[in-house]
């Protein structure tokens, strides 16, 4: 264990599943104690029991639902206890201009947007006060390589894109560092039906596009998780508004 994050506290939104969960379990393991947050409370008391067995560290769970204004501000006194914030919370579907749902894409864009923005400015308001702390934002390669095809995707990674930028430039100013994270094609449980498709139209397609990636695979969770770890570690004390892309260099390849 880490003598350094022994008793430091994370706060990781999505943290049930996926990517949140693995950059839980690799906080973990370095000694942080936890506070997760997702819709399921099944899935976070899973995780809950799952990390205590292997780590034996504090966990706390929020089943809540970050695209609501009232289930964030349930969480505002929380941070006054909160060292490193993950937004790794929210998803939106695929989908042109003319296919997007008005009322599912602003629901969409609250849960990963909005959610961010505001939990940063309540994790902001703390921070500043102790001068110190980390936010890192899981972010997404659409907001870089852009894509009509998923527009609500790419607007709202273009949206966290430029906000991280923005804050985590002014935050040094108090001792806080924002940074993101653009994860490309990242193997989990969303992804599961590249690997198993059900038609050979799907299987053929996929197969096309699995072998044009770096390494011939997708990332893994456990990647993004280790990179989180050491932006959230006084190793990476000089960099602050900054995004990584982890795809492999797969958004240069067409």
């Amino acid at each position: 264990m880490n003598t350094q994050t022994q008793k430091k506290t994370a706060l990781v939104t999505g943290g049930s599943k996926g990517i949140g969960f693995a950059i839980a379990k690799a906080l973990a393991s370095e000694g942080y104690s936890l506070k997760l947050v997702a819709r399921d409370s099944k899935s976070l008391e899973q995780a809950k029991d799952a990390l205590i067995n292997e780590f034996n560290i504090s966990v706390d769970i929020y089943p809540l639902n970050l695209s609501l204004e009232q289930d964030i501000e349930k969480l505002i006194p929380v941070f006054s206890e909160v060292d490193i914030l993950v937004n790794s919370a929210g998803a939106i579907g695929r989908g042109g201009i003319l296919e997007i749902e008005p009322k599912n894409f602003r629901d969409a864009w609250d849960g990963k947007v909005m959610s961010t923005i505001m939990l940063s400015r309540a994790a902001c308001t703390q921070m500043y006060r102790k001068q110190s702390g980390v936010i890192i934002n899981i972010i997404g390669i659409a907001g870089e390589r852009l894509n009509a095809k998923s527009i609500g995707t790419t607007a709202a990674n273009a949206a966290l894109i430029a906000f991280t930028k923005a804050l985590g430039s002014e935050s040094v100013d108090h001792c806080v560092r924002v940074v993101g994270i653009n994860p490309g094609l990242t193997r989990t449980g969303r992804t599961q039906n590249l690997l198993n498709p059900k038609t050979d139209i799907d299987r053929n397609a996929y197969d096309a596009m699995l072998k044009n990636l770096p390494y011939g695979r997708m990332g893994e969770a456990s990647e993004i998780a280790d990179l989180a770890v050491f932006l959230a570690s006084d190793k990476a004390k000089y960099i602050s508004g900054e995004v990584i892309s982890v795809d492999g260099g797969a958004r240069f390849r067409y």
